[in-house]
């Protein structure tokens, strides 16, 4: 089975993210505990957001699957949720051509996870 978090220390600080999010303990779209996933806002395929902790919601899979089949909805429930300006800061960093030391980002969500007892 592929490992869909990605190899190194880049695949480890996105398996410590969704571990991060996934603590929140139930679905902040419909209050499931069932299931729960890490869903991104902007995609994962942008490295400046792809960890950050505001750029994804604790989903049930049932949740995830629906607003990824209806990016419309998915999108009125993010700015209903996070609003508008955290959605354009999020835009905006999604854009930096900085690059990402992601064994400082696994130390990073490493101490944030132990210090949640996830670790």
């Amino acid at each position: 089975m592929a490992d869909i978090y990605g190899k190194g220390p880049k695949g480890k600080a996105t398996r410590l993210h969704a571990l991060i999010v996934r603590s929140h303990g139930f679905c902040q779209a419909c209050g499931s505990g069932h299931q729960l996933q890490c869903a991104h806002i902007i995609s994962r395929k942008y490295a400046n957001t792809r960890t950050s902790l505001d750029n994804a919601f604790c989903l049930c899979a049932s949740c995830h699957r629906t607003y990824t089949d209806n990016p419309v909805d998915f999108g009125q429930f993010v700015t209903d949720t996070i609003g508008e300006e955290r959605y354009r800061e999020l835009v905006e960093r999604r854009n930096l051509i900085s690059k990402v030391d992601w064994d400082d980002e696994v130390a990073r969500l490493s101490e944030i996870a132990k210090e949640k007892g996830l670790i």
